[in-house]
């Protein structure tokens, strides 16, 4: 029976349409359904937390490639289908292989909005990193150059996988390391033993975070990450973020703000016209601020992925 995760009011991250996650069989693109392990989490102890078996929908430009690739993170109840469409267009227009995982489907999960904050992160760091390996074993991918994006809550995962130390709490599935020789064989054309070494030891190149909670997000960050939020969002406060601007550049990395004024939660997402309550907090759709994000994210991944 379908179940349904909960957070506390103040760390709630939330996407509309819950009933409707990630249903892809009215988007005209060619998604494909594909199946990948979650990385299992190390524990002091030695021991392993297994990752869970997860669902994605694959889209992919035409050609052979190797293409650079984008992990997209929906937030605490799904990502409406409009949205996905949008998205998906976007990204294979611009040349990207795109991923979207499907974080509840298979664990019977309605939504995660209002409960659950350390199983959650746990959780959805396993499925980033797994579909990050299951990218990785494509040869229409090039695993040097994959991103992740995500809205809300995705957002917000997106900054854990950017944090230092992150990638290092995670075994990847079927230890891709050691599958080196086998994959290498497949494509050796075009993936070498650096790419791969790359993947096991740094993880994504660039993450985007659409509205994320940063103040749950306790480390630096070591991955270029470009955020994007409105001032009036009650859900992921603007100010939160740009108060840890500073100490997550302490290394040099690329961290980037963009606010934008009179803005309020969930603004990329064209279903929310009008907006409405929910949870008790106000989200809308901004057409001039979901246009200007859509510029940025295309420049930024450009920039750090090609």
């Amino acid at each position: 029976m379908p179940r349904t995760v909960t957070f506390p009011t103040a760390i709630v991250l939330t996407l509309w349409c819950a009933a409707h996650t990630l249903v892809v069989d009215v988007l005209a693109g060619p998604l494909e359904r594909v199946e990948f392990e979650g990385a299992s989490q190390r524990l002091i102890s030695g021991g392993l937390i297994l990752g869970d078996h997860i669902q994605g929908y694959l889209a992919k430009p035409e050609g052979a490639g190797p293409f650079p690739a984008v992990i997209g993170l929906h937030g605490c109840a799904g990502m409406p289908d409009t949205t996905k469409r949008k998205l998906v267009d976007e990204l294979v227009g611009w040349g990207y292989v795109v991923l979207l995982v499907d974080s509840f489907a298979t664990r019977g999960i309605e939504h995660a909005c209002t409960g659950g904050f350390p199983l959650i992160a746990d959780m959805r760091r396993s499925d980033a990193y797994g579909a990050l390996a299951f990218l990785a074993r494509q040869t229409f991918v090039d695993p040097q150059r994959v991103a992740a994006v995500g809205f809300s809550q995705g957002g917000w995962v997106t900054l854990l996988v950017a944090e230092a130390n992150s990638f290092e709490l995670f075994v990847r599935p079927n230890n891709l390391t050691d599958n080196r020789r086998a994959i290498t064989a497949d494509r050796r054309e075009k993936l070498n033993a650096d790419a791969l070494d790359l993947i096991a030891t740094k993880g994504f190149r660039a993450v985007v975070a659409f509205y994320p909670l940063c103040r749950t997000v306790a480390g630096r960050l070591v991955i270029p990450t470009l955020i994007l939020i409105g001032a009036l969002d009650q859900f992921a406060p603007a100010a939160d973020c740009s108060e840890k601007i500073d100490t997550w550049r302490t290394d040099g990395v690329p961290i980037e703000q963009v606010v934008y004024p009179g803005v309020h939660h969930s603004f990329y997402y064209p279903e929310l016209q009008p907006g409405r309550t929910m949870f008790g907090h106000w989200l809308e759709y901004n057409e001039e601020a979901a246009t200007d994000a859509t510029r940025r994210m295309r420049e930024f991944l450009e920039r750090h992925l090609n």
